[in-house]
């Protein structure tokens, strides 16, 4: 892997702009908040977890414990932001949760929680980071969608059924925001390594079979998808809306 996949490049607009990052404490989670914050961006991170870890802990940053599924507690969590910062540049809408169930043995908790994450959360935190960005003369939302919602996969209907819709909201919201001045767009990665992949690059065996799959014969890094939510949030991004940008070795044409 190149060095600048993990290096980056410098986005001086990023300086001083307030950004929030859900899923913060996940692999790309907490390598978005160390990209932010290395951009000298104000960045406060959303988790479900009530503790960062001390390995996903950015110096400066705030950690705030929100159930991004729950409306009610990303409202509170917005308006937190706002009077403390008064503010909201961007909004990384990074959280993700996975079920691996097949579709036969589906059950409606975990239908309903994988959706509640995936899908739901991502409306709710992007509307109530718009309403913001609204007041303020626009902004940019970065949602995480998945090479899942482009390419069916087995055992994740509902991970996948949830990252498809997450690029066609993309598309609908940036339509509806565009004229706010509310940038909309997605990251849609292949295989990355993180804590939620880990069954695929810690067996040998798994590890190889997806590994040729994918045309680069390598699994991403976190880093790299970082990368591309710090290019979308940044002004060299001023006139992409709408967009779903796959950041997957090329695994969706193989």
């Amino acid at each position: 892997m190149p060095d600048t996949a993990t290096r980056g490049a410098h986005y001086p607009d990023l300086d001083g702009k307030v950004v929030v990052v859900t899923g913060a404490l996940g692999g790309i989670g907490s390598a978005a908040m160390k990209a932010f914050a290395e951009q000298g961006a104000t960045v406060i991170g959303m988790d479900l977890s009530a503790a960062p870890k001390e390995s996903a802990v950015v110096p400066n940053a705030r950690y705030l414990t929100v159930d991004i599924a729950d409306p009610t507690q990303i409202a509170d969590a917005v308006a937190d932001v706002v009077a403390a910062h008064g503010a909201i540049d961007a909004w990384i809408n990074n959280a993700g949760s996975m079920n691996r169930i097949a579709a036969l043995d589906m059950d409606l908790a975990s239908w309903n929680r994988t959706i509640g994450v995936n899908l739901t959360g991502v409306f709710f935190g992007a509307q109530a980071a718009a309403r913001v960005m609204a007041r303020n003369g626009g902004g940019s939302i970065v949602n995480l969608s998945s090479y899942a919602g482009i390419k069916a996969r087995p055992n994740c209907i509902d991970y996948a059924s949830a990252k498809a819709a997450v690029s066609h909201l993309t598309n609908c919201l940036a339509l509806e925001w565009g004229p706010l001045g509310i940038r909309v767009n997605a990251v849609a990665p292949g295989y990355i390594k993180t804590p939620m992949s880990a069954w695929m690059h810690e067996d040998p065996v798994n590890y190889r079979t997806f590994v040729e799959k994918t045309p680069l014969r390598r699994m991403g890094e976190p880093a790299e998808v970082a990368q591309m939510f710090l290019h979308l949030a940044s002004d060299v991004s001023a006139f992409v809306t709408g967009q779903t940008l796959v950041v997957d070795g090329g695994i969706t044409r193989s």
